[in-house]
């Protein structure tokens, strides 16, 4: 494989570099720095854009190029072997003034490439293609292109252009999505980190109410809850993983967290079964099921009465893995409800993310619900 190894010095004026951009370059680069993709390590969904645009391009090489104010960043290449490149030399960077595919047969050809040191020795680049990564505003960041070390008189077919765009396209709603989750995740930290402020306040107006010796055992009880609310709500915010440890890090320890709340003496919530490693994204998604169950128990179901009890069975069957969770002593069930709230949307959207089922029977000695998943789907 060929090195993209140059010299700065080498740069050139890249001649015939003619007109203005129609935007501000200073919100160009604001806006590529909006989306926190520079520097990152290389991740599979950019990297299958670059494999597709060499292949159906029948290039040997293809980037994911992202145009900063002094360099090009590569979020993935195939062919280079390098990750950034200084912009001097950038042919990428003249790309994103035209506003659609910029293909040139032979940029040893052309007076606006031809003094390009990547082109007049090594690796003697001699054919490139490029589209536009745009924002919603019409702003380029880049470009998804590919390259070639012989000319091409015949540029790109008609099919291979609207591929180039194509991919164009989806590079740029890949970084949407991942602007957008990160936007969600902050949301959530923040949220979280109010919500764990109640907590700390509520645990200390329980401690300074504590007057006498009764009192302080009803506190520590109250506060030993609201401790184990707090750790639960780690489970059911995405992508937190600061309260967890290795022990709570699989199914049953999960589980323990987040019904040691509902379960103050210890015997009106049984967990058995099969226990095994859990991923965070599939330990997030269980915890927001099984955390409405939960919620739905104390409000209306078992836990609602002094009788009542919840038993959580966890079994695997070969590759697929099931939860039942079992409801006795509670109130009796006469069906399904009326309405669909946002609870039962969310399990509902949970289980499916988990490519699993979920069957509920509303029985009359209590609810019992079975879900049921691919055992692969618990490791994501």
């Amino acid at each position: 494989m060929k090195s993209l190894t140059v010299s700065v010095e080498k740069g050139c004026g890249q001649a015939g570099n003619e007109g203005q951009p129609g935007w501000d370059e200073a919100d160009r680069l604001a806006a590529l720095l909006r989306y926190g993709i520079l520097d990152t390590p290389p991740e599979p969904e950019f990297d299958d854009i670059t494999r597709v645009a060499a292949l159906v391009c029948r290039a040997p090489m293809a980037v994911v190029n992202l145009v900063a104010d002094t360099r090009q960043f590569f979020k993935s290449e195939v062919g280079l072997g390098v990750r950034q490149m200084p912009l001097d030399v950038s042919i990428c960077a003249r790309a994103i003034l035209e506003p659609d595919i910029l293909v040139v047969p032979d940029l040893a050809e052309d007076q606006r490439f031809n003094c390009n040191p990547l082109v007049t020795g090594t690796p003697n680049l001699r054919f490139y293609a490029g589209a536009r990564l745009d924002t919603p505003e019409g702003l380029p960041l880049g470009t998804v292109c590919v390259l070639d070390y012989r000319p091409r008189p015949e540029g790109l077919t008609a099919e291979q252009r609207e591929v180039l765009r194509a991919l164009a396209r989806q590079t740029m709603a890949h970084l949407e999505l991942k602007r957008t989750i990160e936007a969600r995740d902050l949301l959530a930290r923040e949220l979280s980190h109010r919500i764990k402020n109640v907590f700390s306040v509520v645990n200390g107006l329980a401690s300074a109410s504590a007057r006498d010796s009764e009192a302080r055992a009803f506190a520590a009880a109250f506060r030993q809850r609201i401790g184990a609310l707090a750790r639960a709500h780690d489970y059911v915010l995405p992508g937190s993983v600061s309260a967890r440890n290795a022990g709570e890090s699989t199914l049953k320890g999960m589980l323990e967290v987040l019904l040691r709340p509902y379960d103050a003496d210890g015997t009106r919530v049984r967990i058995t079964g099969d226990d095994l490693p859990l991923g965070q994204s599939a330990a997030t998604t269980l915890a927001l099921i099984l955390h409405e169950h939960a919620t739905n128990a104390i409000k209306y179901g078992a836990l609602s009465t002094p009788e009542g009890r919840v038993h959580v069975d966890c079994r695997a069957d070969g590759a697929s893995f099931e939860i039942t969770w079992e409801e006795r002593g509670g109130p009796a069930t006469s069906g399904p409800p009326a309405e669909t709230g946002f609870g039962t949307m969310m399990v509902s959207s949970g289980i499916d993310s988990l490519g699993g089922t979920m069957t509920p029977e509303w029985a009359a000695s209590g609810l019992r619900v079975t879900l049921s998943m691919p055992l692969r789907s618990l490791a994501g």
